[in-house]
């Protein structure tokens, strides 16, 4: 494998990352606005698209062109016996490279295969249209000059295809997942839920290493409620928490009986909004332990130290796993906590994670905006039977181990061979 690092100008890329990226489309994309107040466009995103967001998508753009030339040194000798290239672009920073690659390569970049996958959700038309008319046009024009375009679930993916219709107005069928630009070809418009090597994290598990982590997890009181994430808006932890509390208002006969978990990692802090909301997270913390707390007993333990042993360790011993997103493209978490849990935890899953349309089945549903019902997940879960819990953690093993990194690899490579062998 050759890696090949890309430079850029440091005002460019803070551009491109601090102000377009993230926040804009990411708040976009995961609904984070508080749309009566913000976002505010201006000419400030008009420099951070023109001078930072496509300029670095230039330059990623010439890397791959440069690359590709390298390493067919000309038109002879394509990789695979004369086969086209494959360029595999991924997520939301990269949305403009594959207009840029085409405009630079013109001819010659035709016979290259591009598939853009997108990792993080799609929003209906209507959210996408929040965006500058340049900017949400700029994209889906970039974005249809892949072969394929892919998301985690197929309700992401109809939601784009919805949207290019809606915006651009090109022929679309949502049931097909085919989009049809007008020039003759056709996009092809797929959703391959991403998984996890379950072998991996069962290895990882019965290390050595991780044993020694679960030795501070064994004087927490009464049952283990456990959520891992970055501390990111779209994961939900102050509600999360105020859920909780909730819980306690509605059964105070669970003080002491459990302890909440949250390994929490720091993100994004130098964004204005990711700072604020980290400030929020732990006064929601405090307010919960002044509130409940006991001299023997803290209600929530925060975490935010860098540690994935510690965390593997929580997966394995917890009870109940707190996934309860605002909007999240999959949520891994949710599947590598399931396939090494060892104490029959129980998921509680926001229907707003990409994960619930494989695992919901098994999971207890919450609607992330209702803490009334998120407190009352958190106490079915504490209190369920043993054996509705062994059924449900035997289900969600079986899901995910039907669905492994592998197969998300061999999906797409299908998808590729199927699309060349239908258009070439």
């Amino acid at each position: 494998m050759k890696v090949v690092l890309v430079r850029h100008g440091e005002e460019a890329y803070d551009l491109m990352y601090n102000h377009l990226a993230n926040p804009l489309l990411w708040f976009v994309q995961h609904s984070l606005y508080d749309l009566p107040y913000a976002p505010e466009l201006g000419d400030e995103t008009r420099r951070a698209w023109e001078e930072g967001y496509v300029p670095v998508n230039e330059n990623f753009a010439e890397a791959v062109a440069r690359t590709l030339e390298a390493a067919e040194g000309g038109a002879e000798g394509r990789t695979g016996g004369g086969e086209e290239p494959v360029i595999l672009v991924h997520d939301y920073q990269l949305y403009m490279l594959p207009l840029s690659f085409r405009k630079r390569l013109g001819n010659e970049a035709s016979g290259s295969f591009v598939s853009v996958f997108v990792h993080i959700p799609w929003p209906e038309p209507e959210g996408w249209c929040v965006l500058p008319g340049y900017v949400r046009e700029g994209v889906l024009r970039s974005l249809l000059e892949a072969n394929v375009v892919a998301f985690h679930t197929w309700g992401y993916a109809r939601s784009f295809v919805r949207t290019v219709r809606e915006v651009l107005g090109f022929d679309a069928d949502e049931e097909e997942g085919v989009i049809r630009p007008g020039d003759g070809r056709e996009v092809w418009v797929r959703a391959y839920p991403i998984s996890i090597d379950p072998e991996e994290f069962e290895d990882l598990a019965r290390s050595e290493e991780v044993k020694e982590e679960e030795e501070s997890l064994k004087d927490l009181p009464g049952k283990l409620l456990l959520r891992v994430d970055r501390m990111d808006l779209s994961k939900n932890i102050v509600r999360g928490f105020h859920a909780y509390d909730r819980m306690f208002e509605r059964h105070p006969e669970m003080r002491e009986q459990v302890t909440f978990l949250a390994r929490l990692q720091p993100s994004r802090g130098g964004i204005p909004e990711y700072a604020a909301y980290a400030e929020a997270v732990q006064r929601a913390v405090e307010e919960v332990n002044e509130k409940h707390g006991t001299d023997s007993w803290e209600p929530i333990q925060l975490s935010m130290d860098d540690n994935f042993l510690l965390s593997v360790a929580a997966y394995k011993n917890y009870d109940v796993l707190l996934v309860n997103a605002v909007r999240d493209g999959m949520n891994l978490i949710a599947k590598e906590a399931a396939v090494v849990n060892e104490k029959n935890g129980v998921l509680i899953l926001s229907e707003n994670a990409g994960a619930h349309e494989e695992l919901g089945e098994h999971a207890l549903t919450v609607n992330p905006f209702d803490l009334d019902e998120q407190a009352e997940a958190l106490y079915e879960a504490l209190t369920m039977p043993d054996g509705e819990r062994v059924r449900r953690a035997e289900a969600l093993q079986e899901t995910i181990r039907s669905n492994t990194i592998e197969e998300w690899v061999e999906a797409q490579l299908k998808d590729i061979a199927a699309y060349r062998e239908q258009y070439d």
